[in-house]
């Protein structure tokens, strides 16, 4: 199992050893944290099923051997590098320099050849395997074990028939009990167990096949210093890990360290490598003789084991059947994650038709608290399984089913708010939070989701306590022994593995993985609708002050420009009044000036509708608007003399017909009217098409650079009231409004005495990304 087995117990226990600080372990202080820091992948022996050469792999020179080697390869090695492979399998060396140079041999052991007995000048057969690690090629000779008693198998058709049973179980205890069972078949082990890791590094046992005669252990918990975390990450390296006999005496590497390196060759990857003593002491207090462990992966980490013991005897598993048990570890870890997801897939679905009518409420209410509290089939209580649910946000709680009182939920929103995670769910609040003590019965367990960087705003869901008896196989408290005897400080494996129950307390039902991952999704979808909805705030209020400012504007200008005729009018009517003057010049001037302000006031109006009028959008043939927009204008194009210029082909846009050819309109007009040349010209055409970017150019008066944005604003002429033949000055005004209010905008381009150029377009134009 990747390096030494349950590495809880790894550690070789050392006479003095010091912590990383300097302090030396002494019975005070020693545990099982200390076993952590033993390097096993450099114990620098291995086990007698086998033996071991370390090569050079240019010169295939024999640095290191395993002291067994004379014995079990008929040649001794007397100094690093005076014999080379070729000495030892003369017959095969060829084959194998050839594999050794063309598989990969990083990534753990690679089965290179099946030797004969004639291949060496030993008396059995070997399986070879080879590997690199460290910079070092290492070479495993492996005894095939005696084939007597092994049961008659056909691993094809056997592995074939099994995973058709697994995929078929209809659930995932059904899923463990056979494969467990089949393993067993296998391998003839007495006992094979399935182990799974709780959160906090514990475990216990989910499913076992065992001989008979055999106490079970099913159901039995083991604490997480049984197989602690720096264990638990080796485990998840290799498929398998195999230790044929428990009572063996480890065989030294001759030399002990490497003669290029100095150091002790890394036997991380090797299969031979000697375990701990913590090990093998652990297994001989539990009464095994061999065993074989293999993890269980899920989604890249370590879910379980699958565990193998045999207590009669050792056992020495063949290579082919390891295999087999390793193709099917794979394939156990592969399909219980579908199996596991299977039979919460109901659940699942329940939970995602729930969000989306969340989702819908949400999306249809303001109140984030009306949306998802009110309906009484669709809230957060609904959501997730739970005795209790909350909303807290901006001090405002709504609660359902069983929950803490308001200030206790104020109280622990805070609390939740002073941790990183943006989601929690904890199983065991009074262990982190001791003022949570006094509502473990309705609130062992929280399940919180934040929804406010800058508030404790949370949604959160409540279990009660769920109180229940757990078996430990063995005291949890007291993993290890610490034996002084022979005047070192020494860890020895628990000595009993007699039940002990425990009553555990103030803990909730847990939280399972898509419970977690949909109180996520539920934050997702708040969040993205509170700043959807803040984006849709500000793009109001930024509409909002352009429109107060554009009214600022308006009101000022158009009370000023009505007063004017207003005020002529009194005069004018004044002195009618008193017979001053020429009564028929006063009339006819009031009338010229009733004509004024109505033309103003019309003005008024059409730029009101501008603003409030739906658009008619439709195809529009831009070629054919400016026909119709000509002939609108067509006796002052025949008096003025213009010559009227354009392109031969314009597109068809999306646009409301009558405001864009009032646009036209004015636009030519005013190309008409700002006039003073002997030859007059106007020119309409197409300055790009994406976006369909529309001019209208003239060689005009122009427009000095400052009045470019003067004379969009309603009621400001550049020139005398009656001067280019008059006019409100609200029609650019109109024009603008229009072209906003398709999407585009209006500017312009003019020289002095030499013309203007319009632009307009009808769509925002395309920015470059950021």
């Amino acid at each position: 199992m990747r390096q030494f087995l349950v590495a809880n117990l790894i550690r070789l226990s050392k006479s003095v050893e010091m912590h990383a600080n300097g302090e030396a372990v002494t019975a005070k202080n020693v545990d099982l944290s200390n076993c952590d820091r033993e390097q096993v992948q450099f114990s620098g022996a291995i086990q007698p099923h086998g033996c071991m050469l370390v090569i050079e792999l240019t010169s295939l020179r024999i640095l290191q051997a395993s002291a067994n080697c004379a014995d079990l390869l008929g040649i001794s090695f007397e100094k690093p590098g005076e014999k080379t492979l070729a000495d030892v399998i003369p017959t095969r060396v060829e084959a194998v320099v050839s594999r050794l140079s063309t598989e990969n041999l990083d990534n753990g052991p690679v089965h290179l050849a099946s030797l004969k007995a004639q291949d060496t000048r030993a008396s059995r057969p070997f399986h070879l395997f080879g590997h690199r690690c460290g910079g070092a090629m290492i070479l495993e000779f492996e005894v095939l074990p005696d084939e007597d008693g092994w049961p008659m198998l056909d691993l094809y058709s056997d592995l074939r028939a099994t995973m058709a049973r697994l995929h078929a179980a209809p659930t995932l205890q059904s899923f463990f009990d056979f494969a467990v069972a089949q393993i067993r078949r296998f391998t003839g082990f007495e006992r094979v167990m399935a182990y799974k890791f709780q959160e906090d590094g514990s475990g216990h046992v989910i499913a076992e096949s065992i001989a008979d005669g055999f106490q079970s252990y099913l159901g039995l918990h083991y604490p997480a210093s049984d197989i602690p975390a720096p264990a638990r990450r080796l485990f998840a390296l290799s498929w398998l890990r195999h230790l044929p006999n428990a009572d063996y005496e480890p065989i030294p590497l001759v030399p002990e360290l490497s003669p290029h390196t100095g150091a002790p060759v890394d036997l991380s990857y090797a299969s031979l490598r000697s375990v701990s003593v913590m090990y093998t002491g652990y297994l001989k207090n539990m009464g095994v003789k061999a065993s074989m462990v293999m993890p269980l992966m899920k989604n890249g980490a370590l879910w379980g084991l699958l565990a193998c013991n045999h207590e009669s005897a050792p056992r020495h598993v063949p290579f082919e059947i390891r295999m087999a048990s390793e193709f099917l570890a794979h394939m156990i870890s592969l399909t219980m994650s579908s199996k596991e997801d299977a039979e919460s897939s109901d659940y699942r679905s329940h939970m995602k038709e729930v969000l989306e009518r969340l989702m819908r409420a949400l999306h249809g209410n303001p109140d984030i608290h009306a949306a998802l509290c009110a309906s009484p089939d669709a809230n957060i209580r609904h959501y997730i399984d739970a005795g209790g649910a909350a909303l807290i946000t901006e001090g405002q709680i709504t609660k359902f089913g069983e929950t803490p009182s308001d200030e206790q939920l104020r109280e622990l929103a805070i609390w939740l708010a002073g941790r990183d995670e943006l989601v929690v769910a904890n199983d065991r609040l009074a262990e982190h939070l001791p003022d949570a003590a006094p509502y473990v019965e309705i609130a062992a367990g929280v399940l919180a989701v934040r929804l406010s960087k800058r508030r404790p705003d949370f949604v959160m869901w409540f279990r009660p306590e769920q109180a229940h008896t757990v078996q430990w196989a063995g005291d949890p408290a007291k993993p290890v022994h610490i034996d002084e005897s022979d005047g070192s400080v020494r860890l020895s494996p628990r000595m009993s593995f007699a039940i002990w129950k425990e009553s555990v307390k103030g803990r909730s039902k847990p939280w399972i993985t898509c419970e977690i991952e949909a109180a996520a999704d539920l934050r997702w979808g708040i969040v993205d609708v509170i700043l959807a909805r803040a984006e849709e705030t500000e793009l109001v209020n930024r509409k909002l002050r352009e429109v107060n400012r554009e009214l600022d504007s308006f009101a000022y200008v158009a009370s000023h420009d009505l007063k004017e005729p207003l005020r002529g009018i009194n005069h004018l009517a004044t002195f009618v009044q008193r017979k001053q003057g020429d009564p028929d010049q006063h009339i006819e001037t009031i009338l010229k000036l009733t004509r004024r302000m109505d033309d103003l006031i019309e003005s008024l109006l059409q730029y009101s509708r501008t603003g409030r009028v739906d658009l008619m959008l439709e195809d529009v043939d831009l070629g054919a608007l400016v026909d119709e927009a000509l002939q609108m204008l067509t006796k002052r194009v025949a008096e003025s003399g213009v010559v009227i210029r354009r392109s031969v082909k314009l597109p068809i846009v999306k646009a409301d017909r009558v405001r864009l050819r009032e646009v036209l309109v004015n636009l030519i007009s005013n190309a008409i009217k700002y006039n003073d040349k002997g030859e007059r010209w106007i020119e309409i055409g197409i300055e790009r098409e994406k976006p369909v970017t529309l001019y209208v150019r003239d060689n005009g008066i122009g427009v000095d650079q400052k009045n470019h944005a003067k004379i969009f604003k309603i009621f400001r002429r550049l020139h005398g009231r009656d001067e280019f033949g008059g006019g409100t000055g609200a029609g650019l005004t109109i024009a603008r409004k229009t072209i906003e209010r398709h999407g585009g905008r209006i500017w312009l381009t003019s020289t002095p005495g030499a013309g203007s150029t319009f632009f307009f377009t009808l769509q925002e134009e395309e920015r470059p990304p950021s």
